[in-house]
């Protein structure tokens, strides 16, 4: 039995016997609670007071305090506008898709021990293509494990197991729940990790006067993505945080991420596939900051020994990689939001572009020299306290491409999404 056989077997298993021990619980105490039909699930998902939906949930039960279910679903249309250019045949310069879809289940267990399950469930990571001049549109992925994994607290720090989407990375680091753009920048995109199997080890970054964030993970070019990869095409992420209130903005905290990939780095038969960092080393350093209404994310990063890529029939090695990146947002009311990014990444053949929507433009090239772009939105919360709950996402980005194998993607992108998460 494979290791995602085994995973999803535990897994669905688990989620069973866990649902039908909470059918029905009682306590007279009323220390126990959970759900039992659509009413009472739809009141703690999109209720006035919504929270975590908890199939059960009984903090004097020695073995098991908590199970919920999750769901985190982005649903989004895009269109592009590219300078003095067509479109591929079919593309129509525009496209619509599930972002994510990803369905769930975790339970506190035994006080201390958290486990988590996650699927992807299909249409997720399509991306279109062109192919022999013309457009393909997006193809529907069937359903892979995103994430599968076990957290224990310890008194200072918590220690994880499994398969889980690395810490690493200014707008990566964040939760896609609380990203404020539909998309994260193209610098930052080409060089994160996708879900990995790994250990890692942190304390609570945003309390402690001194954070970290340290992890081993193990790569995969697999299609399903849901099996352990190889040591060969490991890497390692070490994230150091300091509080910083004061320095920029009144509340504030600096971060400094290094990523090193023992990979090769050369061509891999499942690009797309690829589940590891984009460079053999990664250096960050970014800052958050809020006073008031306003808040500031800001990163600048450097990548050493690109992944090559194959070019026209040649293997490209790309050069090092610099970027820059700036979000500034500001809360209009207590259920509007507006934002804007600005972003900048430069190299020899360095900047990989942001596939998803670049690639609907006749002009769309993968590779350039230099791109830099600037996106600005407006984000409306259903829900004051909890802006994930229910929202929706708007963004105009205006990006230039400059040198590089092809003419790249100079114009406009244009998205609008909603999303909801629970």
């Amino acid at each position: 039995m494979s290791l995602s056989s085994f995973f999803y077997a535990a897994c669905l298993g688990c989620a069973a016997g866990f649902a039908f021990g909470a059918e029905g619980f009682s306590s007279r105490n009323g220390a126990a609670g959970g759900v039992s039909s659509l009413s009472g699930l739809w009141a703690q998902s999109y209720g006035a007071r919504p929270g975590k939906v908890h199939l059960y949930r009984n903090d004097t039960n020695p073995w098991l305090q908590e199970f919920n279910v999750s769901l985190r679903a982005q649903y989004q249309a895009a269109a592009v506008a590219p300078n003095g250019s067509g479109m591929y045949p079919g593309s129509h310069g525009r496209t619509e898709e599930w972002r994510r879809l990803r369905l769930g289940w975790n339970a506190r267990m035994f006080r201390d021990l958290k486990v988590t399950n996650i699927w992807n469930m299909g249409g997720v990571d399509g991306l279109g293509y062109e192919k022999e001049g013309r457009w393909h549109g997006h193809r529907m992925t069937r359903g892979n494990l995103y994430e599968a994994n076990l957290e224990y607290s310890l008194p200072d720090a918590t220690v994880g197991v499994g398969k889980v989407l690395p810490v690493i990375l200014a707008e990566n680091r964040i939760s896609s729940s609380k990203y404020k753009l539909p998309e994260i920048s193209a610098v930052e995109n080409m060089l994160v990790s996708d879900s990995s199997f790994g250990v890692w080890s942190c304390n609570d970054e945003k309390k402690e006067p001194l954070g970290y964030y340290a992890g081993l993970w193990s790569n995969t070019d697999e299609r399903s993505r849901g099996t352990w990869g190889t040591w060969e095409s490991a890497n390692m992420s070490l994230g150091l945080s300091v509080r910083a209130d004061g320095m920029l903005l009144k509340e504030g905290r600096l971060y400094c991420d290094w990523i090193y990939n023992w990979g090769d780095m050369k061509g891999r038969p499942y690009d797309g596939n690829y589940t590891g960092t984009g460079a053999r080393n990664v250096l960050a350093v970014y800052y958050y900051g809020k006073q008031g209404a306003f808040e500031l994310m800001a990163q600048a990063v450097w990548a050493y020994r690109l992944k090559e890529y194959s070019s026209g029939g040649v293997t490209v090695s790309p050069s090092n990689l610099a970027g820059l990146t700036m979000m500034p947002s500001f809360n209009l009311t207590d259920h509007m939001q507006a934002v804007a990014r600005y972003q900048l990444g430069f190299g020899s053949d360095a900047v990989k572009l942001n596939k998803r929507y670049a690639s609907l433009a006749e002009a769309g090239g993968s590779r350039v020299d230099c791109y830099q772009a600037v996106a600005a939105g407006l984000n409306f919360f259903v829900y004051r306290d909890d802006p994930a709950r229910l929202k929706i996402m708007t963004m105009a980005e205006y990006g230039h491409s400059r040198g590089g194998r092809s003419a790249g993607f100079t114009g406009w992108t244009f998205i609008c999404g909603a999303y909801t998460n629970f």
